[in-house]
């Protein structure tokens, strides 16, 4: 019985960049090929799989929905083709290659510069790329092969994806020193509805934490402001706009802690949940297993400061 031809790496290899891209001339440069010969290449690979990969509206060039998921599978080809040389150029002691980590802002300033920097002096010729985002971007980020690994918050099992708990981090209430509740030692719960917040934004997976916490406190916090980013909400705390949930990991410096005042709340601590998502495959290359180790390692080293006992 005749089969079909095996599809060209090649072709492949041109249509990706032509969708990524986004078009023919595009790709063409990218790929020091003429333009004509990138057209000859999708339409060979359009005839190969019987169906349109680009749709031809005007002058623009738009991918199809079979190019669409076609694109999906040639980035995760040639990210495994990658992740085999990588593997196999290690076993000659060639530790080449780039490695993506996804995590959080805060996370990666105040907790990863030491790993990074060990791993870095460990495999100098690995090129690390990091990644900032929200957890939710990140998983979608390690889903799509854009990203290696990833830590992020409040972890739980996602289909196809392996997600290796790091620990907790502390979350505190954060007042300008000169609040009148700055003063106390502790908060009540019946404080923190006499606050405005300023909050992060809406359906982010710390912002629902913050919620829930509230809820089990019986009350909606008055919202101030949102805000996406943590030094954004430090310095609007620190002009007195607002009082803000962060990590502990965040305010512990000195120098925040005199215009800072970092306080609990009686019988009510708040923790959130790290851990590290990767996909499921049977092998990875050692650079990343590597990473994945000293992050493991290097987080569960330094645990967040416990609640003072009450």
């Amino acid at each position: 019985m005749d089969s079909e031809p095996p599809m060209d790496f090649h072709q492949l290899r041109v249509f990706q960049a032509a969708a990524t891209y986004g078009g023919f001339t595009r790709a063409a440069g990218q790929l020091h090929i003429s333009q004509s010969t990138v057209s000859q290449h999708i339409k060979q690979l359009e005839a190969e799989l019987g169906c349109p990969l680009f749709l031809r509206v005007g002058k623009r060039v738009l991918v199809s929905d079979a190019g669409t998921v076609l694109l999906q599978y040639a980035d995760r080809i040639f990210r495994d083709l990658t992740n085999a040389e990588m593997a196999v150029r290690e076993m000659s002691a060639l530790k080449r290659g780039t490695v993506r980590l996804g995590v959080g802002a805060t996370t990666l300033t105040y907790r990863l510069p030491r790993i990074l920097g060990a791993y870095n002096r460990r495999f100098p010729e690995i090129e690390l790329v990091v990644v900032t985002g929200t957890s939710e971007l990140l998983l979608a980020a390690v889903k799509s092969h854009q990203v290696d690994l990833a830590i992020v918050m409040s972890p739980r099992e996602e289909q196809g994806m392996r997600i290796a708990p790091l620990g907790t981090e502390e979350l505190v209430i954060v007042l300008n020193h000169n609040h009148p509740m700055a003063r106390k030692t502790l908060l009540l719960p019946d404080d923190l509805r006499k606050l405005r917040f300023i909050s992060y934004e809406k359906k982010t997976k710390m912002q629902n934490l913050i919620d829930s916490y509230f809820q089990t406190l019986g009350f909606a916090p008055q919202i101030a402001m949102e805000v996406e980013n943590i030094e954004a909400m430090k310095s609007l705390v620190r002009a007195g706009l607002g009082a803000s949930v962060l990590p502990l990991c965040a305010v512990g410096d000195r120098v925040l802690a005199a215009r800072l005042r970092v306080l609990r709340v009686k019988g009510a601590p708040l923790f959130r949940h790290l851990g590290l998502a990767t996909l499921h495959t049977a092998m990875q290359p050692r650079a990343i297993t590597e990473l994945a180790g000293a992050l493991t390692a290097g987080l569960a080293a330094a645990p967040p400061q416990s609640v003072v006992p009450l």
